[in-house]
C-alpha cells in the first residue's frame, strides 16, 4: 500500500469558487501533519485566481479550457466544471489512487486514515448520503441499493481505468434526464462496486435536519466526530449564523481575502413558529421548533431537529 503522503488530493473549480476552494485547502494544510501534494484542476480560471492558487504551497494548478461549457444543464447547486470529475482517472493516469473533495469543505483533522484505506477491488471510498435515501428517496429514484455523496471519493484510479469508466460515466450523463449531474451519474455507473467510508469523513451539514439518533443508527456508529465537513446547504460566504460558519471563518481569516468583506444575507432557515415545504413524495412542517414529515395521506411520519 501506498504511504498516504504520496496518495495526491484533488480539487476542481472554477473563478465562481475558487475562494471557498483556497478555504478549503488551507483547513486540510493547517490539520495534516505530513500533508500530500494538492492538485487544483482550475476550469477557465482568470489570471488573478491563477496567481492565488499558485500562492499556495504544496498545490499544484493544473489549467484546462472548459469543453463542458456548451452542455445544456440545468441544476443551480453545482457548475459544469464538475463533470471534470469524469476525467479524472485519465488526467492523473500516473495514479492509482486519489482523494477527490469538493469546494464546499472544511477540514477539520487529519485525514490520513482515510488517505491509508484500501480500495482494492472497488472503485472507491464514498460516505452514504443518510438525506438523499431518508427524505428524498434516491436509492429508489435510481434504482440503486445505497446512495453516496459524490463530495468527498477515494477514487481507484486503476481500477476506473481497467474498466473504462471515463466513457461509461459520458454516457450515463448523455441519456439520464437533464438534471442529473455528477452524483446521481456515478451512483448510476459505481452501483455496489465501492467501500463506504466513516461519515466523519464525509459530513454532510444536511444531517443536521435530522434528528441525532436517526443519523447515527443510518450510518451504523455511535457517535459522530465531523474530519471533513461538507458545507452540502447553505453556504457560510454567502449567509450569516449557520451551521459551522464559526469553523469556516478560521480559515478564511487565514486566506488571502481576508481583508474582503463578506456580505452576508440573513439565514433563511432560523427559528420560525411555523413553515410547511415539499420534497418529493413528503411534507415536511415546522411547528415551534420542531420538523415533523410525512407523506402523502397522512402516512409514516418522522420526527426531525429544526
Amino acid at each position: 500500500m501506498l504511504p498516504a503522503n504520496t496518495v495526491p488530493i484533488v480539487y476542481i473549480t472554477d473563478d465562481n469558487y475558487t475562494m471557498p476552494t483556497i478555504i478549503s485547502i488551507i483547513s486540510l494544510l493547517k490539520n495534516m501533519q505530513n500533508p500530500p501534494t494538492v492538485y487544483i484542476l482550475g476550469i477557465d480560471l482568470s489570471n488573478k485566481n491563477k496567481e492565488y492558487f499558485n500562492g499556495l504551497n504544496g498545490v499544484k494548478l493544473l489549467n484546462l479550457d472548459n469543453k463542458y461549457k456548451n452542455l445544456d444543464l440545468k441544476h443551480r447547486h453545482v457548475t459544469k466544471s464538475a463533470l471534470f470529475k469524469f476525467d479524472l482517472a485519465e488526467i492523473f493516469n500516473e495514479f492509482d489512487k486519489i482523494l477527490y473533495i469538493d469546494s464546499d469543505t472544511v477540514i477539520k483533522d487529519d485525514i490520513k486514515t482515510l488517505l491509508d484505506t484500501d480500495v482494492e477491488g472497488v472503485y472507491g471510498g464514498v460516505v452514504k448520503d443518510c438525506i438523499g435515501e431518508i427524505i428524498h428517496n434516491d436509492t429508489k429514484r435510481l434504482s440503486v441499493k445505497n446512495y453516496f455523496n459524490s463530495g468527498v471519493m477515494l477514487l481507484n484510479l486503476a481500477k476506473m481505468r481497467e474498466d473504462n469508466i471515463k466513457e461509461k460515466l459520458l454516457n450515463a450523463k448523455k441519456t439520464a434526464p437533464v438534471d442529473y449531474l455528477d452524483q446521481e451519474i456515478f451512483n448510476i455507473v459505481f452501483k455496489d462496486n465501492v467501500k463506504f467510508l466513516n461519515p466523519e469523513f464525509n459530513y454532510m451539514v444536511t444531517n443536521k435536519k435530522l434528528m441525532k439518533k436517526t443519523v447515527e443508527k443510518f450510518y451504523g456508529v455511535k457517535k459522530i466526530n465531523p474530519k471533513i465537513i461538507h458545507l452540502t446547504y447553505l453556504k457560510p460566504w454567502e449567509y450569516k449564523g449557520i451551521a459551522y460558519s464559526r469553523e469556516w471563518m478560521k480559515y478564511y481569516n487565514l486566506s488571502p481575502f481576508k481583508d474582503e468583506k463578506l456580505n452576508l444575507k440573513e439565514n433563511p432557515d432560523k427559528f420560525r413558529l411555523y413553515k410547511k415545504e415539499k420534497y418529493n413524495d413528503r411534507w415536511v412542517i415546522d411547528i415551534l421548533g420542531l420538523r415533523i414529515s410525512y407523506k402523502k395521506g397522512g402516512k409514516n411520519f418522522r420526527l426531525f431537529y429544526p
